[in-house]
């Protein structure tokens, strides 16, 4: 019996969850739960870096207090975002959030210093202006004295892990969110970096996933009364912990979904795809555990869930996500329908009159109560997996027969029944708690208790309650389908 504690974090709230693996199987206990989110100071948004590493510190003394040996501790968050060390190895400031406003507009002077054509075919990164390259490079553009007192860019995993236990690196999986990663030459893209104007030595080494780096810091050990414990590198970035943790046949053709937040919808691959297909459909390549490439495209997600409830709880009217659903299902279906990605849906805000609005725009009814907000949204983003589907089958070359649903969005009954029916294929959902699943397991590969990625994935599957859901109403959807594609496509 092995006892592992992997940091959890997303972009609303983190965990401290307990893994226990014996006999094959491995069983998960929330120790800790935590909000986490941007704090807006002065017009920009930022993380609470600091703050969020006082709440692993309180999650690892609720693991001390469980009397348990720990084998290992990991963190992973979500991606692209960075801290920035000084020369004596403190905090350069607060770390912006990929929300923030200063990328709004970066993409034009980004590529007059790096053709578009070039950063994707020596990257293979989606194009998304809150990318660190586009981060980076509006830091350059604007001048900002952060740079000239930063000595190392550590991304937020990366960071906690190092405020833990001192290890200065990148971990493979969260560099390869960058896009200033090469993933054929497997190192930094040094030309793109130099291109944009910033230094070399500010990008620490690269470190595989699935790697002990050292044992926590002995002042944490002393403030907490606890033995040193070893500190590793998992899949820093939550979605290839998550994509880790899909319980898959292997001889099977699948793709998986990883449903919180954001919606990362992807296939797995032991190359790059930088195709011109690839790039026109504006695809990424991600780097996964066992040296995997998570082709995949990402979606905006349960945000738009999330902020419509927020909105309306501003207002006074507080729904509970189920009541939502209810409230959806009850609405009219393909009424309005939008891009879930397009950038007016990034920043926080009003979304309901967002949806409205964009609606109105495109020569659609504007949903008005929030049943038809709800059913908009449902509706656009099981119509948008459809559509990446049948486009990562097409540029692939590979169909795909079953579709894994993984993480947090597991628990909407409705919008996972609804994802079945647009994309036509089974989609299979759980575990909802992939994302930690993945880091445990890739904990135990790091100290040998796992051999592979493929035992891994035996172990989840061993250890896994997942449900199936059919299509239903084909034509209804296939109509719902063709004019999502006139809209958008």
């Amino acid at each position: 019996m092995k006892h592992y504690l992997a940091f959890d974090l997303g972009a609303s709230s983190g965990r401290a969850i307990l893994g226990t693996l014996a006999d094959g199987r491995i069983e998960l206990r929330e120790l800790h739960r935590f909000e986490n989110g941007g704090i807006d100071v002065n017009g920009g948004l930022f993380w609470n870096l600091l703050g969020l590493f006082a709440e692993l510190k309180t999650g690892l003394s609720k693991a001390v207090r469980e009397g348990v040996e720990l084998a290992g501790m990991a963190v992973d968050t979500w991606g692209v975002d960075y801290a920035l060390l000084d020369r004596q190895g403190n905090i350069a400031g607060f770390p912006r959030h990929y929300r923030d406003a200063r990328t709004a507009d970066i993409l034009p002077w980004a590529f007059e210093r790096v053709a578009r054509d070039v950063l994707y075919r020596r990257t293979g990164i989606q194009f998304m202006s809150l990318n660190t390259v586009f981060q980076l490079a509006a830091m350059v553009r604007d001048g900002d004295p952060a740079l000239e007192v930063a000595k190392t860019l550590l991304f937020i995993p990366n960071a906690l892990t190092y405020l833990l236990s001192g290890n200065v690196s990148a971990e493979y999986t969260i560099a390869t969110t960058s896009q200033l990663y090469d993933p054929y030459a497997r190192t930094w893209a040094w030309d793109i970096i130099e291109a944009l104007g910033l230094p070399r030595s500010l990008f620490p080494p690269i470190v595989p996933p699935c790697t002990v780096v050292g044992n926590l810091r002995p002042a944490v050990c002393e403030e907490l009364n606890c033995a040193p414990i070893p500190v590793i590198l998992a899949g820093s970035h939550d979605t290839a912990s998550a994509v880790a943790a899909v319980p898959a046949d292997p001889d099977s053709r699948w793709a998986y979904l990883s449903s919180g937040t954001w919606s990362l919808l992807g296939t797995e691959r032991t190359e790059p795809l930088t195709t011109e297909a690839a790039q026109a459909a504006n695809y990424t390549n991600e780097g996964g555990l066992a040296n995997r490439i998570r082709f995949l495209k990402n979606i905006m997600g349960l945000w738009l869930i999330q902020e419509c409830r927020h909105e309306w709880q501003r207002q006074g009217k507080t729904f509970t996500f189920d009541e939502m659903d209810e409230m959806a299902v009850a609405a009219e279906p393909f009424r309005s329908l939008i891009n879930p990605n397009a950038e007016t849906f990034l920043a926080p805000g009003n979304m309901p009159e967002r949806i409205a609005a964009f609606c109105r725009d495109s020569g659609q009814p504007a949903p008005e109560t929030p049943g038809q907000i709800m059913r908009c949204a449902l509706d656009s983003l099981a119509l948008r997996y459809r559509l990446a589907l049948d486009e990562i089958a097409a540029i692939t070359g590979r169909p795909v027969d079953v579709l894994h649903l993984v993480g947090g969005g597991c628990k909407n009954v409705i919008l996972s029944q609804f994802t079945a029916n647009a994309v036509h294929r089974s989609v299979i959902a759980g575990p909802v708690e992939a994302t930690a699943m993945g880091n445990l397991v890739a904990q135990a590969m790091a100290t040998g208790d796992i051999a592979s990625l493929e035992e891994a994935r035996d172990v989840i599957r061993n250890s896994t309650e997942t449900r199936r859901y059919l299509p239903r109403d084909g034509d209804l959807w296939e109509q719902g389908y063709a004019r999502y594609r006139q809209l958008f496509q």
